[in-house]
């Protein structure tokens, strides 16, 4: 019997038995399992009925964490006006300094970000940062939410406030033992100075967080070190630096089987080698991304990443033009083989 199947067979049981109680908690649980089956509408549903036996047995704060669940359901699922309504109703019945209390503010960020409205995102980011301080909200936790703020403020155009964020967050996860998010935090804190075209404290944090990247051993963090190099280097215009910091990216990539820094490396390479004129280069970047992927998560994987950036050089270059590319790759090839 799977899991599944348990807990419809705990709440069935649990209707039988007419007890609110028994009844509300196997909802929750089977609604657990409906989200792992990717039913969300279902599991939005039994969570709403949940919520209505809390109610009725005058459990704010129990009906206020199915409402929470319900909201992030239904941004998940798009609703994003009705997900922001569940929120808010969630944050009324919890009140304050407390868990649920944090979780409705997070929400309602994250419907912010899901509509485009940074500074809504920010506003709402701050609420949960400050209901988590009342709730005694562990470091680790707090971390997470200044990086997802961090988000907020880059988008709104708050660049030194979106590095100051992450600066702290990186300090709170190596407190608690996690240099490898610690890493990416500091990545994210020089992205952000840059951005701001602070490029001396860019450069203190690129440097900090390669060597936490190094002596850690992390690849994913090196090759994502080296796409910022790479957008350094074309913002200031040197294309063949920006062009090796792309290649440097792949490989830690490949060594370090990131999947999403590969894909980001090989299309870095294929616009930077377009860029300089030399379209064979930028053809091969994504043809080879394309069958490495697929090595790596399967032909889908490889198709759904690739086509559209080939599609999109057939639309840049023209039919006639992009055929001819690929025939002198092709070419390029069947020599090599046949050496």
């Amino acid at each position: 019997m799977t899991k599944k199947e348990k807990t419809v067979q705990t709440l069935e049981a649990a209707r039988l038995s007419k007890d609110p109680d028994a009844i509300a908690a196997a909802l929750v649980n089977h609604s657990d399992e409906l989200v792992k089956s990717g039913r969300l509408g279902d599991a939005r549903r039994a969570l709403d009925e949940a919520a209505v036996l809390h109610r009725v047995q005058g459990r704010r704060y129990d009906e206020a964490q199915c409402i929470q669940f319900t909201a992030t359901l239904c941004r998940l699922e798009g609703r994003l006006e009705e997900a922001s309504d569940r929120a808010k109703r969630a944050a009324d019945l919890a009140g304050h300094g407390n868990p649920i209390a944090v979780s409705a503010a997070t929400e309602l960020a994250e419907i912010a970000l899901a509509r485009g409205d940074a500074p809504a995102a920010v506003a709402a980011f701050g609420n949960a940062l400050v209901e988590g301080e009342r709730a005694g909200l562990l470091p680790a936790a707090r971390a997470v939410l200044l990086r997802r703020r961090a988000i907020a403020l880059a988008n709104a155009g708050q660049f030194v406030e979106a590095a100051n964020d992450s600066a702290l967050a990186c300090e709170l996860l190596l407190e608690t033992g996690n240099p490898a998010e610690a890493t990416r935090a500091k990545i994210e804190e020089a992205t952000a100075w840059q951005s701001a075209g602070e490029k001396v404290a860019a450069e203190g944090a690129h440097d900090e967080a390669r060597r936490m990247a190094e002596a850690a051993g992390d690849h994913p963090a090196m090759a994502d070190l080296h796409l910022l190099n790479a957008t350094k280097e074309i913002i200031g215009g040197n294309l063949p630096a920006a062009l090796a910091a792309g290649e440097a990216a792949r490989e830690e990539a490949l060594a370090g089987r990131a999947p999403i820094s590969y894909i980001s490396a090989a299309c870095a390479i294929s616009e930077i080698a377009d860029r300089m004129g030399n379209r064979l280069a930028a053809y091969e970047a994504l043809v080879v991304g394309w069958v490495t992927l697929s090595d790596l998560l399967g032909k889908d994987a490889g198709k759904e990443a690739f086509s559209p950036k080939l599609q999109a050089l057939v639309e840049r270059w023209g039919e006639a033009d992009f055929r001819k590319i690929k025939s002198r790759y092709e070419e390029q090839r069947r020599a090599i083989s046949g050496a």
